[in-house]
């Protein structure tokens, strides 16, 4: 079966099941210099069975094999001339790598044996590389601000794999158990499935998938149940003294709706408006330029498989703590209470359209893309109505959205000189 996606960028999409449970969407792309391959597990943070373990056992994919040792590993990535790259999100994981095509098969062994054969050996090495990168990364109070934030609303979901949770987990990991069950669990072929892009046909890369993509203990993987997702029941304010910065680094967070949820193509749009389109946004126009309150400031809207969170931030002089969350009630205030021009429309769609038409240039990106949305719950065909669903929303549409989401009970986390706070 072969589905098309999105207007100006051909993406004919072929959908082959293989002999091990799995599914291969493979991609032609005539011309292209090296071909990408996208190997993504079911699963990620929401499956894991204690913040931090999904990420780890991703790290040590690279770490050693039965038959391979990290050195050797590295030496036969360069060996290939591959880009490889691992990568953990809350509903899923993937190995992802572009290699050129008379290596694919040499490529695909290397990766199925990293993929199904890890040792996990450097598992007390990898929690102390953890918790030096957490730690140096929570030393910027931006971060620190926004990770108080995810901690708070993200509590009593699968999804809890913020930085403080996997810094206050690592001490408890007393043995290399937890990885190994998640490890052998999740990581079977029928919990995975893999995007191909490239200048090859699409029989080589079922043959070369099917033979090396194999494991010895069958199909039984962890089952992926859909969790249920809390509801705020009041406006929260949480602070986090850091004396040795100068700006006040204020976070606000809703749920919003997840991937496949019909809200999606309006909040998009939305976000695009009020801070995600950067210089032309409201926020960065009117907190920015006209009040003279932001350093940064932007919103977000993270879509996962289950839930969706919007967040707005801004980074400010502390003595303007009060008018920039008061600058952000009035934006999201306005959204509320008047329907937006068919230009200021129109002008959002169009960057949304370009940045989408930029982001898809490579085999790579096209290859990630793919694969992200799949992972995310989408189908192919609704992967190939979204940008037609994001185009044909409505000034309605919007004002409907805002009205329905930013009017609920929020989080706010402000991380900042404690005099300020």
């Amino acid at each position: 079966m072969k589905t098309s996606i999105q207007k100006g960028i051909s993406l004919d999409v072929e959908t082959i099941p293989l002999s091990n449970g799995s599914t291969l969407y493979f991609k032609p792309m005539e011309g292209a210099p090296r071909v990408a391959l996208g190997v993504y597990t079911y699963g990620g943070n929401r499956l894991e069975p204690l913040p931090g373990v999904a990420d780890m056992v991703d790290d040590l994919l690279c770490e050693g094999t039965q038959k391979r040792s990290a050195e050797q590993i590295a030496v036969e990535v360069d060996s290939l001339s591959m880009d490889m790259d691992t990568d953990t999100r809350r509903d899923y994981s993937v190995l992802a790598s572009t290699f050129l095509e008379e290596d694919f098969e040499d490529s695909a062994e290397l990766l199925s044996d990293m993929m199904y054969h890890s040792t996990l050996a450097e598992f007390e090495k990898e929690k102390i590389r953890m918790q030096g990168e957490l730690v140096m990364d929570l030393d910027s109070p931006r971060t620190r601000a926004q990770d108080l934030l995810m901690t708070q609303l993200l509590k009593d979901t699968p999804y809890q794999a913020s930085h403080s949770n996997i810094l206050n987990t690592l001490p408890t990991m007393a043995s290399v158990s937890p990885l190994k069950d998640y490890y052998q669990s999740v990581y079977q072929p029928g919990n995975t499935f893999f995007t191909m892009v490239g200048d090859i046909s699409s029989q080589k890369a079922q043959s070369i998938i099917e033979q090396h993509f194999t494991h010895p203990s069958g199909d039984n993987y962890a089952t992926v149940k859909a969790p249920e997702i809390r509801a705020l029941s009041k406006n929260e304010y949480l602070t986090t003294a850091k004396n040795d910065t100068s700006q006040m680094h204020l976070f606000k967070g809703w749920f919003a709706p997840q991937m496949s949820h019909p809200d999606y193509p309006a909040m998009v749009v939305l976000n695009t408006i009020l801070g995600g389109a950067g210089l032309t946004s409201r926020l960065f126009l009117e907190l920015r330029d006209k009040q003279g309150l932001a350093y940064v400031v932007r919103s977000q809207y993270e879509a996962s498989r289950y839930l969706g969170l919007f967040t707005l931030y801004i980074g400010t002089d502390p003595n303007n703590r009060e008018k920039a969350l008061k600058g952000f009630g009035v934006e999201c205030q306005k959204l509320m209470d008047v329907p937006v021009s068919a230009k200021e429309l129109d002008e959002a769609k169009e960057n949304i359209n370009g940045r989408r038409v930029v982001f898809l240039e490579t085999a790579s990106q096209q290859c990630a893309y793919i694969g992200n949305q799949l992972a995310l719950g989408l189908s192919l065909p609704e992967i190939e109505q979204l940008i037609e669903r994001i185009q044909s929303v409505t000034s309605q549409d919007v004002q409907s959205v805002a009205q329905q989401y930013l009017s609920q009970p929020s989080i706010v986390t402000a991380v900042g000189p404690e005099n300020y706070l």
